[in-house]
């Protein structure tokens, strides 16, 4: 698809998914988010990294890039708010350090390159630590203790599973690449770049509060974070590891995703900030859109 259609299509998917998130009708988030975790983004994990030709793409310095991204992320929010209450201090790091890896980036990368191998493997560890130190730190400044079973859960996360399993299965039975079943299981596993956009739209939390960004301190702190800084690190870490076209494309593209939606259920659950976690949502979705289309159109992308 040309990029004019790109621009016009995945906002407006997003905005069917913030209609049908009003209207009562059966369908809700939930169950869509079952669909894609449990079933679709498995399913186009295993089929992308079982087809991905992997021989131009080294995988270490794709993971080692990932970690230190995030790590660098963890250590400026981390900084910008030390000086904060618990309750403060884990919002802003959460939402800082752990973004939207998979259900915006995907569709994007995917639209723009028609390749998700490298998109794969940077959100691989991304995925691995946010179920995990992510968690965990939520837990220990919310609660004041870290969430044990919490290992169990990002050991067994589906899209991780599906992951393992392609990247297993790819030098053992590569002829299933080559038939019809695989294509059509390809072809299924694609819907999620779409659907995705659906669901991320059907749970954004839209109010007149979500256009707030820097109505409090901690919500100003996250926009700054992941629109600003962010991007900055990862220019920084594009001119020190100087990797290959792809891989510098997927990372700039990550380094501009707003904080994860799913932070909005774990800084709930572990009674962190909701407020300012849903005002740095919404609008900074848009601008990340905005910008990535932006950068895309200057050709930096």
């Amino acid at each position: 698809m040309s990029d004019l259609t790109n621009i016009v299509l995945m906002p407006s998917l997003m905005l069917l998914g913030i209609l049908l998130g009003r209207v009562r009708f059966g369908l809700k988030a939930k169950h869509l988010e079952f669909l894609l975790i449990n079933i679709m983004a498995p399913i186009l994990m295993f089929a992308e990294i079982f087809k991905a030709d992997l021989s131009g793409i080294t995988l270490e310095n794709i993971l080692l890039l990932s970690v230190i991204y995030v790590g660098l992320c963890f250590g400026v929010s981390y900084l910008s708010s030390r000086r904060s209450d618990k309750r403060e201090l884990g919002t802003v790091v959460i939402n800082s350090t752990f973004f939207n890896n998979i259900f915006l980036p995907f569709p994007l990368i995917y639209a723009f390159y028609g390749d998700l191998s490298a998109a794969l493997l940077f959100s691989l560890p991304t995925m691995i630590l946010h179920n995990t130190v992510g968690v965990f730190l939520a837990s220990y400044w919310g609660h004041g203790r870290f969430e044990k079973k919490v290992l169990v859960r990002s050991a067994t996360y589906p899209p991780l599973l599906g992951f393992l399993l392609g990247l297993l299965l790819q030098p053992v039975v590569g002829w299933f690449a080559e038939t019809a079943a695989f294509f059509w299981l390809h072809q299924f596993g694609l819907l999620t770049v779409y659907l995705s956009l659906i669901w991320v739209g059907m749970v954004i939390p839209l109010s007149k509060e979500s256009f707030l960004i820097f109505g409090n301190r901690t919500t100003g702190l996250i926009t700054v974070n992941r629109l600003v800084i962010s991007p900055i690190i990862a220019v920084i870490l594009a001119a020190i590891f100087n990797p290959a076209e792809a891989v510098r494309n997927t990372l700039l593209i990550m380094a501009l995703m707003p904080p994860a939606v799913t932070n909005l259920l774990i800084i709930s659950r572990f009674n962190l900030d909701v407020r300012a976690t849903s005002q740095s949502l919404f609008v900074p979705t848009l601008l990340s859109m905005a910008a990535v289309f932006a950068l895309r159109g200057l050709a930096v992308l």
